[in-house]
Protein backbone atom coordinates (compact mmCIF):
# COMPACT_ATOMS: atom_id res chain seq x y z
CA UNK A 1 0.00 0.00 0.00
CA UNK A 2 1.41 3.31 -1.00
CA UNK A 3 1.82 5.72 1.62
CA UNK A 4 0.28 9.40 0.45
CA UNK A 5 3.16 12.31 0.75
CA UNK A 6 2.95 15.02 3.33
CA UNK A 7 1.85 18.28 1.80
CA UNK A 8 4.72 20.91 1.37
CA UNK A 9 5.94 22.49 4.17
CA UNK A 10 4.61 19.90 6.45
CA UNK A 11 7.14 17.73 8.73
CA UNK A 12 6.50 14.96 11.33
CA UNK A 13 7.68 15.42 15.19
CA UNK A 14 7.76 12.72 17.58
CA UNK A 15 5.25 13.31 20.80
CA UNK A 16 5.78 11.88 23.90
CA UNK A 17 4.08 8.36 24.43
CA UNK A 18 5.32 7.16 20.77
CA UNK A 19 2.87 9.44 18.94
CA UNK A 20 3.67 11.48 15.70
CA UNK A 21 2.74 14.73 15.26
CA UNK A 22 2.73 16.91 12.14
CA UNK A 23 3.72 20.81 11.70
CA UNK A 24 3.53 23.14 9.54
CA UNK A 25 6.91 25.44 9.04
CA UNK A 26 6.83 28.67 6.53
CA UNK A 27 9.91 28.14 4.09
CA UNK A 28 12.22 31.06 5.11
CA UNK A 29 11.12 33.14 2.03
CA UNK A 30 8.15 33.34 3.57
CA UNK A 31 9.05 33.90 7.46
CA UNK A 32 8.11 37.23 9.20
CA UNK A 33 11.30 39.32 10.44
CA UNK A 34 12.06 40.32 13.94
CA UNK A 35 13.21 43.71 15.29
CA UNK A 36 16.15 42.75 16.96
CA UNK A 37 15.94 45.59 19.69
CA UNK A 38 11.54 45.58 20.09
CA UNK A 39 11.43 42.19 19.52
CA UNK A 40 8.08 42.64 17.62
CA UNK A 41 7.51 40.32 14.46
CA UNK A 42 7.00 41.90 10.79
CA UNK A 43 5.19 39.57 8.69
CA UNK A 44 6.99 39.30 5.39
CA UNK A 45 5.11 41.01 2.43
CA UNK A 46 4.31 39.89 -1.66
CA UNK A 47 2.66 42.18 -3.85
CA UNK A 48 1.09 44.72 -1.16
CA UNK A 49 -0.23 41.89 1.09
CA UNK A 50 1.43 40.50 4.63
CA UNK A 51 1.62 36.61 4.61
CA UNK A 52 -1.57 35.17 5.90
CA UNK A 53 -0.50 32.44 6.86
CA UNK A 54 1.44 31.36 10.13
CA UNK A 55 3.72 28.26 11.05
CA UNK A 56 1.52 25.84 13.19
CA UNK A 57 0.84 22.36 14.58
CA UNK A 58 -1.27 20.22 12.80
CA UNK A 59 -2.51 17.52 15.01
CA UNK A 60 -1.98 13.72 14.76
CA UNK A 61 -4.61 12.78 12.78
CA UNK A 62 -3.15 11.96 9.59
CA UNK A 63 -6.20 12.82 7.14
CA UNK A 64 -6.44 16.09 9.09
CA UNK A 65 -3.39 16.84 8.41
CA UNK A 66 -3.16 16.03 4.56
CA UNK A 67 -6.13 19.15 4.05
CA UNK A 68 -5.17 21.43 6.44
CA UNK A 69 -1.75 21.14 5.05
CA UNK A 70 -3.19 21.55 1.84
CA UNK A 71 -5.66 24.70 2.84
CA UNK A 72 -2.18 26.31 4.30
CA UNK A 73 -0.11 25.77 0.58
CA UNK A 74 -3.16 26.84 -1.56
CA UNK A 75 -3.70 30.06 0.63
CA UNK A 76 0.28 30.56 0.65
CA UNK A 77 0.41 29.98 -3.16
CA UNK A 78 -2.25 32.55 -3.78
CA UNK A 79 -0.23 35.24 -1.73
CA UNK A 80 3.01 34.08 -3.44
CA UNK A 81 1.58 34.57 -6.96
CA UNK A 82 -0.42 37.92 -5.90
CA UNK A 83 -3.91 36.14 -6.38
CA UNK A 84 -4.53 36.49 -2.61
CA UNK A 85 -7.12 39.45 -2.50
CA UNK A 86 -7.43 40.24 -6.02
CA UNK A 87 -9.75 43.08 -6.84
CA UNK A 88 -10.03 44.18 -3.02
CA UNK A 89 -7.45 47.27 -3.09
CA UNK A 90 -8.91 50.22 -2.70
CA UNK A 91 -9.08 52.24 -6.20
CA UNK A 92 -7.00 55.50 -5.03
CA UNK A 93 -5.39 53.68 -2.04
CA UNK A 94 -1.54 53.60 -1.57
CA UNK A 95 -1.38 50.24 -2.20
CA UNK A 96 -3.48 50.90 -5.78
CA UNK A 97 -1.52 53.48 -6.61
CA UNK A 98 2.13 51.52 -6.31
CA UNK A 99 0.13 48.89 -8.43
CA UNK A 100 -0.67 50.99 -10.69
CA UNK A 101 2.41 52.41 -11.09
CA UNK A 102 4.40 48.99 -11.73
CA UNK A 103 2.05 48.53 -14.86
CA UNK A 104 3.16 52.17 -16.47
CA UNK A 105 6.23 51.76 -19.20
CA UNK A 106 7.96 54.34 -16.89
CA UNK A 107 8.73 51.30 -14.64
CA UNK A 108 8.64 48.87 -16.68
CA UNK A 109 11.59 49.66 -18.71
CA UNK A 110 14.01 49.91 -15.78
CA UNK A 111 16.05 46.63 -15.45
CA UNK A 112 15.14 43.59 -13.70
CA UNK A 113 17.38 44.29 -10.94
CA UNK A 114 15.82 48.16 -9.95
CA UNK A 115 12.04 47.23 -10.97
CA UNK A 116 13.47 44.46 -8.21
CA UNK A 117 14.38 46.54 -5.77
CA UNK A 118 11.90 49.34 -6.15
CA UNK A 119 8.91 46.79 -5.86
CA UNK A 120 10.30 45.39 -2.43
CA UNK A 121 10.58 49.02 -1.39
CA UNK A 122 7.22 49.34 -2.65
CA UNK A 123 5.65 46.57 -0.58
CA UNK A 124 7.39 47.37 2.67
CA UNK A 125 6.03 50.78 2.59
CA UNK A 126 2.02 49.12 1.93
CA UNK A 127 2.53 47.33 4.80
CA UNK A 128 4.31 49.71 7.20
CA UNK A 129 2.06 50.30 10.27
CA UNK A 130 2.41 54.82 10.59
CA UNK A 131 1.28 53.79 14.52
CA UNK A 132 0.42 50.57 16.10
CA UNK A 133 -3.12 49.73 15.94
CA UNK A 134 -3.50 51.72 12.94
CA UNK A 135 -4.21 50.38 9.49
CA UNK A 136 -1.24 50.17 7.26
CA UNK A 137 -0.03 52.56 4.78
CA UNK A 138 -1.24 50.66 2.12
CA UNK A 139 -4.78 51.47 2.99
CA UNK A 140 -4.82 55.25 2.89
CA UNK A 141 -5.53 57.39 -0.10
CA UNK A 142 -2.79 58.11 -2.11
CA UNK A 143 -4.22 61.83 -2.53
CA UNK A 144 -4.60 62.51 1.31
CA UNK A 145 -1.00 61.95 1.49
CA UNK A 146 0.33 65.19 2.24
CA UNK A 147 3.86 66.74 3.12
CA UNK A 148 3.27 66.28 7.25
CA UNK A 149 1.91 62.69 6.16
CA UNK A 150 5.35 62.29 4.33
CA UNK A 151 7.77 63.55 6.37
CA UNK A 152 6.50 61.63 9.71
CA UNK A 153 6.52 58.68 7.25
CA UNK A 154 10.39 59.60 7.08
CA UNK A 155 11.34 59.95 10.30
CA UNK A 156 9.36 57.05 11.47
CA UNK A 157 11.22 54.53 8.50
CA UNK A 158 14.73 56.87 10.13
CA UNK A 159 13.83 54.46 13.27
CA UNK A 160 14.85 51.37 11.18
CA UNK A 161 17.86 53.03 8.87
CA UNK A 162 18.56 56.10 7.65
CA UNK A 163 19.76 53.79 4.13
CA UNK A 164 16.34 52.59 3.89
CA UNK A 165 14.19 55.52 4.70
CA UNK A 166 15.61 57.65 2.09
CA UNK A 167 15.94 54.89 -0.50
CA UNK A 168 11.99 55.00 0.32
CA UNK A 169 11.10 58.36 -0.16
CA UNK A 170 13.22 58.36 -3.00
CA UNK A 171 10.52 55.78 -4.86
CA UNK A 172 8.04 57.64 -3.34
CA UNK A 173 8.63 60.48 -5.26
CA UNK A 174 9.06 59.20 -8.61
CA UNK A 175 5.74 57.24 -8.15
CA UNK A 176 3.75 60.98 -7.05
CA UNK A 177 5.37 62.81 -9.52
CA UNK A 178 4.13 60.41 -12.14
CA UNK A 179 0.94 59.96 -10.54
CA UNK A 180 0.50 63.49 -10.39
CA UNK A 181 1.23 64.11 -14.05
CA UNK A 182 -2.04 61.33 -14.66
CA UNK A 183 -3.89 63.27 -12.04
CA UNK A 184 -7.54 62.59 -13.80
CA UNK A 185 -6.86 58.89 -12.99
CA UNK A 186 -5.25 58.92 -9.92
CA UNK A 187 -6.58 61.65 -7.85
CA UNK A 188 -3.28 62.84 -6.93
CA UNK A 189 -2.30 66.70 -7.83
CA UNK A 190 0.87 67.44 -5.66
CA UNK A 191 3.96 65.49 -4.83
CA UNK A 192 4.47 65.30 -0.93
CA UNK A 193 8.07 63.41 -1.22
CA UNK A 194 9.19 66.33 -3.47
CA UNK A 195 11.84 69.30 -1.58
CA UNK A 196 12.64 66.69 1.96
CA UNK A 197 16.41 67.75 0.83
CA UNK A 198 17.22 63.98 0.53
CA UNK A 199 20.24 63.92 -1.61
CA UNK A 200 20.42 61.66 -4.52
CA UNK A 201 22.27 58.88 -2.43
CA UNK A 202 21.37 57.41 1.26
CA UNK A 203 24.61 59.23 3.43
CA UNK A 204 25.83 55.72 4.52
CA UNK A 205 26.43 53.21 1.86
CA UNK A 206 28.69 49.89 1.29
CA UNK A 207 31.53 51.11 3.01
CA UNK A 208 35.05 50.48 1.03
CA UNK A 209 37.11 47.22 1.69
CA UNK A 210 40.73 47.90 2.41
CA UNK A 211 43.30 46.22 0.80
CA UNK A 212 45.01 44.65 4.37
CA UNK A 213 41.13 43.23 4.33
CA UNK A 214 41.03 42.17 0.52
CA UNK A 215 44.99 40.50 1.24
CA UNK A 216 43.21 38.39 3.96
CA UNK A 217 40.18 37.27 2.25
CA UNK A 218 41.76 36.20 -0.75
CA UNK A 219 43.78 34.11 1.46
CA UNK A 220 41.30 32.60 3.71
CA UNK A 221 39.38 31.60 0.46
CA UNK A 222 42.16 29.44 -0.23
CA UNK A 223 42.33 28.52 2.51
CA UNK A 224 39.00 27.15 2.88
CA UNK A 225 38.93 25.66 -1.01
CA UNK A 226 37.16 28.55 -2.75
CA UNK A 227 39.62 29.89 -5.04
CA UNK A 228 36.56 30.85 -7.05
CA UNK A 229 35.67 33.81 -4.02
CA UNK A 230 39.04 34.95 -4.36
CA UNK A 231 39.29 35.71 -8.00
CA UNK A 232 36.01 37.18 -7.70
CA UNK A 233 37.27 39.45 -4.95
CA UNK A 234 40.33 40.17 -7.31
CA UNK A 235 38.02 41.19 -10.30
CA UNK A 236 35.93 43.25 -8.01
CA UNK A 237 38.90 45.15 -6.06
CA UNK A 238 41.65 45.67 -8.73
CA UNK A 239 39.37 45.89 -11.98
CA UNK A 240 36.17 47.95 -9.75
CA UNK A 241 33.92 45.27 -11.31
CA UNK A 242 30.51 45.49 -10.27
CA UNK A 243 29.34 42.08 -8.02
CA UNK A 244 26.62 41.07 -10.58
CA UNK A 245 29.31 40.92 -13.56
CA UNK A 246 32.29 39.18 -11.42
CA UNK A 247 30.24 36.36 -10.79
CA UNK A 248 27.88 36.59 -13.89
CA UNK A 249 24.70 36.48 -12.22
CA UNK A 250 21.74 35.71 -14.15
CA UNK A 251 20.06 38.77 -15.55
CA UNK A 252 16.29 37.88 -15.31
CA UNK A 253 15.19 39.71 -18.17
CA UNK A 254 17.96 37.85 -20.55
CA UNK A 255 18.78 40.87 -21.83
CA UNK A 256 22.11 41.68 -20.21
CA UNK A 257 25.18 39.76 -20.89
CA UNK A 258 27.15 38.79 -17.64
CA UNK A 259 30.41 36.93 -16.48
CA UNK A 260 33.86 37.90 -17.80
CA UNK A 261 35.14 35.43 -20.10
CA UNK A 262 38.36 34.08 -20.38
CA UNK A 263 38.46 34.98 -23.96
CA UNK A 264 39.05 38.33 -22.92
CA UNK A 265 42.15 38.03 -21.22
CA UNK A 266 45.90 37.87 -22.46
CA UNK A 267 48.03 37.00 -19.75
CA UNK A 268 50.14 39.71 -19.00
CA UNK A 269 48.75 42.40 -21.66
CA UNK A 270 45.13 43.18 -20.68
CA UNK A 271 41.63 42.23 -19.29
CA UNK A 272 38.75 43.15 -21.23
CA UNK A 273 35.87 44.04 -19.46
CA UNK A 274 32.01 45.44 -20.47
CA UNK A 275 29.99 46.60 -17.69
CA UNK A 276 26.66 45.30 -18.04
CA UNK A 277 24.80 48.58 -16.11
CA UNK A 278 26.51 51.16 -18.81
CA UNK A 279 27.37 48.74 -21.60
CA UNK A 280 31.04 50.62 -21.62
CA UNK A 281 33.71 48.33 -22.74
CA UNK A 282 36.87 48.58 -20.45
CA UNK A 283 40.29 47.29 -21.68
CA UNK A 284 42.98 47.37 -18.24
CA UNK A 285 46.06 47.18 -19.78
CA UNK A 286 47.94 44.50 -17.17
CA UNK A 287 51.89 46.04 -17.57
CA UNK A 288 53.80 48.87 -18.53
CA UNK A 289 57.08 48.44 -20.41
CA UNK A 290 60.27 50.71 -18.57
CA UNK A 291 64.14 50.96 -18.71
CA UNK A 292 65.83 48.03 -16.49
CA UNK A 293 68.97 49.16 -14.69
CA UNK A 294 71.13 47.84 -17.36
CA UNK A 295 69.29 49.77 -20.57
CA UNK A 296 66.82 46.80 -21.77
CA UNK A 297 63.33 47.29 -21.72
CA UNK A 298 61.89 45.69 -18.55
CA UNK A 299 57.86 44.24 -18.11
CA UNK A 300 56.37 45.50 -14.97
CA UNK A 301 52.88 44.03 -14.11
CA UNK A 302 50.53 46.37 -13.30
CA UNK A 303 48.20 43.77 -11.23
CA UNK A 304 50.23 40.79 -9.67
CA UNK A 305 47.32 39.87 -7.52
CA UNK A 306 44.79 39.61 -9.92
CA UNK A 307 47.32 37.81 -12.16
CA UNK A 308 47.92 35.38 -9.55
CA UNK A 309 44.26 34.73 -9.12
CA UNK A 310 43.76 34.45 -12.13
CA UNK A 311 46.54 31.81 -12.95
CA UNK A 312 45.47 29.57 -9.80
CA UNK A 313 41.34 29.62 -11.42
CA UNK A 314 43.26 29.10 -14.93
CA UNK A 315 44.73 25.54 -13.27
CA UNK A 316 41.34 24.06 -11.21
CA UNK A 317 38.61 24.96 -13.59
CA UNK A 318 37.46 23.02 -16.66
CA UNK A 319 39.66 23.92 -19.89
CA UNK A 320 36.42 24.79 -21.85
CA UNK A 321 35.25 26.92 -19.11
CA UNK A 322 34.04 30.39 -20.95
CA UNK A 323 33.63 32.40 -17.65
CA UNK A 324 36.21 33.06 -15.84
CA UNK A 325 34.57 32.72 -11.95
CA UNK A 326 32.73 29.07 -11.29
CA UNK A 327 31.58 27.81 -8.45
CA UNK A 328 33.83 25.03 -6.96
CA UNK A 329 31.06 22.36 -5.97
CA UNK A 330 28.97 22.33 -9.42
CA UNK A 331 31.13 23.67 -11.99
CA UNK A 332 28.62 26.86 -12.88
CA UNK A 333 28.15 29.89 -11.89
CA UNK A 334 27.34 31.35 -8.38
CA UNK A 335 23.62 31.85 -7.48
CA UNK A 336 23.53 34.70 -5.02
CA UNK A 337 22.10 33.49 -2.14
CA UNK A 338 24.91 30.72 -1.87
CA UNK A 339 27.63 33.65 -2.67
CA UNK A 340 26.63 35.71 0.27
CA UNK A 341 26.83 32.26 2.30
CA UNK A 342 30.02 31.85 1.50
CA UNK A 343 31.41 34.89 1.59
CA UNK A 344 29.63 35.23 4.88
CA UNK A 345 31.77 32.16 6.21
CA UNK A 346 35.04 33.32 4.50
CA UNK A 347 34.64 36.65 6.75
CA UNK A 348 33.64 34.89 9.86
CA UNK A 349 37.14 32.14 9.03
CA UNK A 350 38.94 35.18 8.75
CA UNK A 351 37.72 37.55 11.47
CA UNK A 352 36.74 40.23 8.97
CA UNK A 353 34.36 42.51 9.84
CA UNK A 354 30.23 41.89 9.83
CA UNK A 355 29.89 45.25 7.64
CA UNK A 356 32.18 44.02 5.01
CA UNK A 357 30.19 43.23 1.68
CA UNK A 358 31.48 42.04 -1.58
CA UNK A 359 30.35 45.09 -3.38
CA UNK A 360 33.16 46.89 -1.08
CA UNK A 361 35.91 45.15 -3.04
CA UNK A 362 34.76 47.52 -5.65
CA UNK A 363 34.72 50.45 -3.09
CA UNK A 364 37.62 49.41 -1.83
CA UNK A 365 39.71 49.23 -5.60
CA UNK A 366 37.75 53.19 -6.60
CA UNK A 367 38.90 54.59 -3.65
CA UNK A 368 42.70 53.93 -4.03
CA UNK A 369 42.48 54.80 -7.13
CA UNK A 370 41.56 58.04 -5.78
CA UNK A 371 44.47 58.00 -3.22
CA UNK A 372 46.67 57.51 -5.97
CA UNK A 373 45.73 60.63 -6.95
CA UNK A 374 43.90 60.34 -10.19
CA UNK A 375 40.17 61.50 -9.60
CA UNK A 376 38.95 60.26 -13.27
CA UNK A 377 38.44 56.64 -12.84
CA UNK A 378 35.73 55.88 -15.61
CA UNK A 379 38.41 53.97 -17.53
CA UNK A 380 38.52 51.23 -15.10
CA UNK A 381 35.00 52.05 -13.40
CA UNK A 382 33.28 51.49 -16.69
CA UNK A 383 31.20 54.73 -15.34
CA UNK A 384 29.41 56.96 -17.91
CA UNK A 385 29.90 60.34 -16.23
CA UNK A 386 32.70 61.69 -13.89
CA UNK A 387 30.86 62.90 -10.66
CA UNK A 388 33.48 64.47 -9.43
CA UNK A 389 33.67 67.24 -11.68
CA UNK A 390 30.88 66.70 -14.04
CA UNK A 391 33.16 67.12 -17.03
CA UNK A 392 33.11 64.56 -19.99
CA UNK A 393 36.61 63.06 -20.06
CA UNK A 394 36.80 60.49 -22.46
CA UNK A 395 38.15 57.18 -21.29
CA UNK A 396 40.65 55.83 -23.45
CA UNK A 397 43.77 52.70 -22.84
CA UNK A 398 46.47 55.35 -22.05
CA UNK A 399 44.28 56.43 -19.45
CA UNK A 400 44.06 53.24 -17.80
CA UNK A 401 47.59 52.52 -17.98
CA UNK A 402 48.07 55.57 -16.21
CA UNK A 403 45.72 54.91 -13.65
CA UNK A 404 46.81 50.83 -13.27
CA UNK A 405 51.14 52.89 -12.66
CA UNK A 406 49.63 55.62 -10.23
CA UNK A 407 47.82 53.10 -8.36
CA UNK A 408 50.74 50.31 -8.30
CA UNK A 409 53.32 53.26 -6.99
CA UNK A 410 50.56 54.32 -4.36
CA UNK A 411 50.64 50.78 -3.15
CA UNK A 412 54.41 50.58 -2.75
CA UNK A 413 54.44 53.76 -1.38
CA UNK A 414 52.30 52.28 1.36
CA UNK A 415 54.91 49.81 2.39
CA UNK A 416 52.14 46.95 0.85
CA UNK A 417 54.56 45.80 -1.28
CA UNK A 418 58.55 45.86 -1.36
CA UNK A 419 60.18 48.41 -3.73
Amino acid sequence: MAIARLPAYVRPMKLAGDKTGYYFELPAWARPTKDPKTGKLTPAVRHGQPCPVISTALGTDLAQVHAKGAALNEALREWRTGEMGQGRIAEGSVAWLFQWYREQERFTKNKAKTRKDYKALMDMLVAFEPKAGQPPLGKRMASKVDATVADKLYKKLKEKGDRQAAYAMQVCRLVWTWAARHHRVTGVKENPFKGMGLSSTAAKGNRETSRAEYNLYRETARKLGFQSMATAAALCFECCQRVWDAFGFEDPDGVERRGIEWAGYRPSEAISLVQSKTGNPVTLPLSIVVPGEDGKPETVSLYPELEEELARSRAVVAADAEVIVLEERSGKKYRERRMSSVHRKICVEAGLPKDMTFTGFRHGGITEIGDAGEDDVRSVSGHKTLAVTRIYNKASVEKARRVGVARREHIQALGALPL
